[in-house]
């Protein structure tokens, strides 16, 4: 093994290390044991020890793949702030979705008060959380969420959409049988009609 994989590998440890953060439900670890997770799986390091991302999951982190992605998805589309929110308040991601609009620059909104999310306001943060699951439904969130809510999903969808191309460019080039090109090009064609049908969606 040489010099550089021995140090990616002592590195993968220093990630898996932690298994203790996520032996609790997604909401419990903090948001960086969230970040900790997502490199993980990004970074793909797990494979120096021969290892898919499920059987990381369980085996090193202690926790099964749907959980782990749920704690990155967690991440993606709330922020750090659920975190905090969660480890003080126990709230479940689907609530949280409903207060979101609540939550601004770092602070839960409520009553005409800015409440900094932080461990040592957990007892407001608990109070105003209450509060806020006993009112109805809001119908559409401020346009400063919903522009953050927009650039998070871009960010999303164009990572999405840049991992898909580079494995679709892959099969291309690869040695398929008749029945592997057919497939191939039905794949193909059915996105290129899906992506003509938002293009029509967007102009209208």
């Amino acid at each position: 093994m040489s010099e550089n994989n021995v140090e990616d590998v002592l590195e993968i440890g220093k990630w898996l290390g932690r298994r203790e953060a996520f032996s609790q439900v997604a909401g419990r670890c903090s948001a960086a044991d969230a970040k900790c997770l997502r490199e993980l799986r990004e970074s793909k390091k797990y494979k120096e020890l021969g290892l898919t991302w499920e059987e990381a999951c369980k085996q090193k982190v202690g926790i099964c793949r749907s959980v782990a992605d749920q704690i990155i998805r967690n991440l993606e589309e709330f922020g750090p702030d659920y975190f905090v929110i969660a480890q003080v308040t126990g709230i479940s991601a689907n609530e949280y979705r409903r207060i979101g609009s609540s939550v601004a620059n770092h602070a839960l909104l409520h009553a005409g008060e800015e409440i900094p999310i932080a461990v040592e306001n957990a007892s407001r943060l608990i109070a105003a959380i209450d509060a806020l699951r006993r009112e109805p439904a809001r119908a559409l969130a401020p346009p400063a969420d919903l522009a953050a809510e927009a650039e998070r999903s871009f960010a999303k969808a164009e990572r999405a959409s840049r991992t898909a191309l580079a494995e679709w460019d892959k099969l291309l080039f690869m040695p398929l049988d008749v029945r592997g090109r057919m497939r191939l090009q039905s794949a193909i064609g059915e996105i290129a009609g899906k992506l003509k049908l938002l293009d029509i969606q967007v102009k209208l």
